[in-house]
């Protein structure tokens, strides 16, 4: 059943047709890893800082602080920092909390939640 699935995926991709997976995996205007040219300098303030943390009460402190800037970039680097502090869970309700309000999430974010 397994290559069954994988040939037709195959075929879209060099059918020269746009395929879901393609669209997901672009990493969209954001390019692949990059920050994006037009984040406001609070926006990169926060990352700094978010970076910079040294705990979860920290993180919390600073996305609250930061309310209004928060981008796509910023709630992956909360969730990663919060997975390296053990918080796993607190991760994903940043996730969650960040798409609830309508952030536009990139595949790094994305990525940060599944893993």
């Amino acid at each position: 059943m397994m290559p069954f699935v994988a040939v037709p995926c195959l075929l879209l991709v060099f059918s020269g047709r746009p395929s879901p997976a393609l669209a997901l995996s672009s990493g969209g205007s954001s390019g692949h890893g990059r920050r994006q040219p037009h984040a406001s300098r609070e926006s990169k303030e926060l990352i700094r800082k978010l970076k910079q943390a040294r705990d979860a009460k920290e993180i919390f402190g600073f996305l609250d602080d930061f309310d209004e800037n928060i981008d796509s970039f910023a709630v992956s680097t909360a969730m990663g920092k919060l997975r390296r502090f053990g918080k796993s869970r607190e991760a994903l309700r940043v996730f969650e909390r960040s798409k609830a309000r309508g952030i536009a999430l990139n595949v790094m974010a994305y990525s940060a939640a599944i893993s």
